[in-house]
């Protein structure tokens, strides 16, 4: 069964371009790994919600995504980026959230 990982987030409009950055660098990274199937990172434009962004990554199945989530520590490890300090210096809030994907 899919294994799909979604957050969301507060950003701060003066953290926007930083965190921007570094999402898409995520999203490069994670689509390069095995049993990736897709991931979108959306911005709200309306609504009530408080978060204004929102990244999924959908895996094939819980060890795909336990490789993944092992890949990218490594990953963030190398290039020096701490991501619970990144968020703190940038105002951010999220919320991770892992799902299965069901048919209707």
């Amino acid at each position: 069964m899919e294994k799909v990982l979604i957050d969301t987030f507060i950003v701060p409009e003066e953290s926007k371009a930083a965190f921007l950055e570094r999402a898409r660098k995520v999203q490069r990274f994670i689509r390069t790994l095995s049993g990736f199937v897709e991931g979108f990172l959306y911005e709200k434009k309306d609504g009530e919600s408080h978060h204004n962004f929102v990244t999924t990554a959908v895996w094939e199945s819980e060890e795909a995504f336990e490789n993944a989530t092992r890949a990218v520590a490594i990953e963030f490890q190398k290039q020096g980026f701490n991501r619970e300090e990144a968020t703190k210096t940038l105002k951010i809030e999220s919320v991770r959230s892992t799902y299965e994907r069901s048919p209707y």
